[in-house]
């Protein structure tokens, strides 16, 4: 069925990075992986963690953190094209009560910004003992100093059995520290795809 769907957007060919993450994702490790925008990353992690949603089960099974507003709506549209899932869109700014409605609907995916995913599971109105894997997009921007608490907050309370996805246009040695800390050192494998491209590993 998912493929069906590719394959009337006109995707039957899989980019490199696609090549790459793939099949990576659908063996169950945790991975960095360096890539800029336009080069197919949001299909990279969707294509293989949709297949792991079981639609029969209850609960967010995949959620997804970009670090605007605008980002998280792209994905939601790109994921809606795709899939069937119930999807739900949590961003800061728009109102809290009406996205407590939206998961009382209960979406299987959840996308948003840092910041409101945390507040919702303070609220205990996000539950995530059911969710397979997080993916955090453009995690450089995520780990940002405003972003960065909740960011991180938001991969330590995840189920220990979590994939964590986070994909970026830099793959730097902070963030796989910074993530790994959060991750209580499970191991975390970055994968640079811009191979012309320096990845700045003294920082």
């Amino acid at each position: 069925k998912l493929l069906e769907k590719l394959e009337k957007k006109g995707i039957i060919e899989a980019t490199p990075v696609q090549k790459t993450v793939i099949p990576r994702l659908k063996s169950n490790e945790n991975i960095l992986f360096q890539s800029e925008t336009g080069t197919g990353k949001t299909l990279a992690f969707l294509i293989p963690l949709l297949e792991k949603i079981n639609s029969q089960e209850k609960g967010v099974q995949l959620l997804i953190v970009a670090p605007t507003h605008e980002l998280a709506s792209q994905i939601k549209m790109e994921t809606q094209s795709i899939s069937d899932f119930k999807v739900a869109l949590l961003i800061g700014g728009a109102p809290i009560k009406r996205q407590v409605e939206l998961l009382k609907e209960k979406p299987s995916i959840v996308i948003g910004g840092p910041a409101r995913l945390q507040e919702l599971i303070n609220l205990k109105k996000l539950k995530v003992d059911s969710v397979k894997a997080i993916v955090l997009d453009e995690v450089d921007r995520l780990l940002s100093p405003e972003l960065r608490d909740e960011t991180t907050d938001l991969v330590s309370v995840m189920p220990k059995v979590a994939q964590l996805v986070a994909c970026s246009a830099t793959t730097k040695a902070s963030i796989v520290r910074i993530l790994e800390e959060a991750l209580e050192n499970r191991k975390l494998q970055a994968i640079n795809q811009n191979k012309d491209k320096n990845s700045d590993d003294s920082s």
